[in-house]
């Protein structure tokens, strides 16, 4: 049976896993839905919960796999699944995000997250979902096999007294509507093209959660930067999940513009008195760099978490970039089978003059005279995904090896890139 609304499966005596959708059409598990939720991850919670469940534009794509008990049917765990578009290379693909992970205390310690994953990983299988991530507790979610890759978090504090007081009364800051979309999506792609996996922006889902009339950790404010009259850039203005930070996201700005929005920050009646403010920024965009030329200084950094369960189909996916890499570099035409190894499964890459003819995976401990590259367990999403080079790795876990004869070649085919996703959720 397919992973849909409707899916039931008895565990034992005492529970029962189920699957349902968002909407107004299932209020009544919405409602049992939310006290765990709110109980697990606290009050504060329920305002999201409730946005996501029933506003939210992909809420019928949405899946809650939940645990419930035979008796009294209340819910004692449960998590989500949220489908996402993003891009990686020129490639479209389809992920998903995994969010709202909890049990209620007096029955933790049961194996229940590890029955939800496998049938949200069989969900996936058939959804043919890349990969998965989420931005999860710290080191919990490796016991599911996921790795921390690319940037979600990035801290910078900076005095008040060092945004410059210029005036720009040039430019004027307005709320963004619905007429406003076409523009942002033009910046937005103008800007996430120089990054290797972005979102593809989705006006729907942009809208619903980066253009409410206020903010909070989970939706954002987007604002448009008037000059003259004429709509010439947006930022979008939130709070980070600890309330510490102003998270910013913006595309390309000019001096004047961050300059500005930097302003609207420090004015904010909550500022006032402020010292300092608190930034949840990129560090490597041209934002963040602005902020650190001002006398900005890091502070923390987190990533989202992320998890590949079929290493084939990850491979098959992204066949043409392996493929163009291999023609605009000194390896033109070649002809080998490359066996990538995390000690658990084993890919083979048959090349065939520069052109993969054949992708194989097959588990157990890999050859170590004839694998070319090993990398263990989930770390080697770090390099696959170019987040990470192998020298990198490697510098921390002396079991990432590779042979000498393919050390280049891996380089040639994995490069470290910049890359910037986000979530509609």
């Amino acid at each position: 049976m397919i992973i849909v609304q409707g899916y039931s499966q008895k565990i034992d005596d005492q529970f029962t896993l189920k699957v349902t959708t968002g909407g107004r059409d299932n209020m009544e598990v919405f409602s049992r839905l939310l006290e765990l939720n709110t109980t697990v991850h606290g009050d504060h919670a329920a305002k999201y919960f409730e946005w996501l469940f029933l506003e939210h534009p992909n809420k019928d794509e949405m899946l809650w796999i939940y645990l419930e008990t035979n008796n009294s049917r209340k819910i004692v765990s449960g998590i989500a699944l949220f489908p996402l578009e993003w891009k990686i290379g020129n490639i479209a693909i389809s992920i998903c995000e995994m969010g709202f992970v909890g049990t209620l205390e007096p029955y933790r310690g049961r194996g229940f997250i590890s029955k939800l994953n496998e049938i949200f990983e069989k969900a996936m299988t058939e959804r043919n979902y890349v990969f998965s991530l989420i931005r999860g507790i710290p080191y919990y979610y490796r016991r599911l096999g996921y790795e921390f890759v690319f940037p979600l978090d990035d801290r910078i504090i900076l005095s008040r007294n060092k945004i410059p007081n210029d005036q720009k009364n040039n430019l004027i800051i307005r709320q963004a509507t619905h007429h406003d979309l076409n523009l942002i999506q033009k910046l937005y792609d103008d800007f996430y093209e120089q990054f290797y996996i972005f979102n593809i922006f989705d006006k729907e889902g942009y809208f619903s959660r980066f253009c409410n009339n206020h903010y909070n950790s989970h939706t954002l404010s987007t604002y448009i930067l008037e000059e003259k009259r004429e709509a010439v850039a947006y930022f979008s203005l939130g709070k980070s999940y600890d309330n510490m930070a102003y998270t910013i996201k913006v595309p390309h700005l000019t001096y004047q513009q961050m300059i500005k929005v930097l302003q609207f920050v420090k004015n904010l009646p909550e500022n006032e008195n402020a010292s300092d403010i608190q930034l949840h920024v990129r560090h490597d965009v041209e934002f963040g760099k602005f902020i650190f030329n001002l006398g900005g200084i890091p502070l923390n950094r987190y990533g989202w978490q992320l998890k590949i369960p079929n290493l084939k189909l990850f491979f098959q996916l992204i066949r043409p970039i392996l493929e163009q890499r291999i023609k605009n570099s000194i390896y033109q035409g070649l002809s080998t089978t490359l066996i990538i190894s995390n000690y658990h499964e084993n890919i083979e890459l048959k090349f065939i003059n520069g052109v993969i003819t054949e992708i194989e995976q097959y588990r157990g401990y890999p050859d170590l005279e004839l694998c070319d590259l090993r990398i263990p367990g989930s770390l080697l999403f770090k390099l696959i995904l170019s987040d990470k080079s192998f020298n990198e790795i490697n510098v921390i876990f002396d079991d990432a090896s590779v042979k000498d004869s393919s050390k280049l070649l891996i380089e040639v085919l994995f490069p470290r890139k910049k890359s910037y996703p986000d979530t509609y959720y």
